[in-house]
């Protein structure tokens, strides 16, 4: 059966991983660098959307989703304020976490989950409370993005000072 996992997916979904992986390793070494590419990390969330779309969910379902997405956002913004060391000349320097290579891999292997129950238990797939779950972890994860960078974009020039 993992066989048989491993072998369905896509074949691009094997350098997503990696490169997935990649910026999470990153993400947990201290840095400093341009700021410009966290404005576009919350285009990640996209791949929760596809997959919450891919649900055919009940509206109920989007409610759902958004409630945990403005959750999602509110806990990145406050998480953001604990990482930023400093921001000026257009460079923003970070201490090291984990948080990113968990949302990163939340969001790839829930779409994978989503793959394998709809195999394995198509009557689970289509259930409310499947749906449900997966609209509250692909909303929380998602929204952590967007959250971090507007934290990011509101957080004033201060040279090598701790910002909270």
């Amino acid at each position: 059966m993992l066989t048989a996992i491993l072998t369905g997916a896509p074949i691009w979904v094997w350098p997503l991983l990696v490169l997935m992986i990649t910026l999470g390793l990153i993400a947990s070494k201290g840095r400093s660098r341009s700021y410009i590419p966290i404005y576009f990390f919350w285009l990640l969330g996209f791949l929760s959307l596809n997959a919450v779309n891919g649900l055919t969910p009940a509206p109920v379902i989007w409610g759902i989703f958004g409630v945990a997405y403005l959750l999602g956002a509110a806990f990145g913004y406050r998480f953001q304020g604990r990482i930023i060391i400093s921001k000026s000349g257009g460079r923003i320097t970070l201490k090291g976490e984990w948080l990113s290579m968990n949302v990163l891999m939340t969001i790839f292997w829930m779409n994978f989950v989503g793959g394998v129950v709809q195999a394995i238990s198509p009557e689970a797939y289509a259930s409310t409370g499947f749906h449900a779950l997966f609209a509250v972890v692909a909303g929380l994860a998602s929204g952590t993005f967007i959250g971090r960078a507007l934290r990011v974009f509101i957080t004033p020039s201060m040279p090598e000072a701790a910002i909270a």
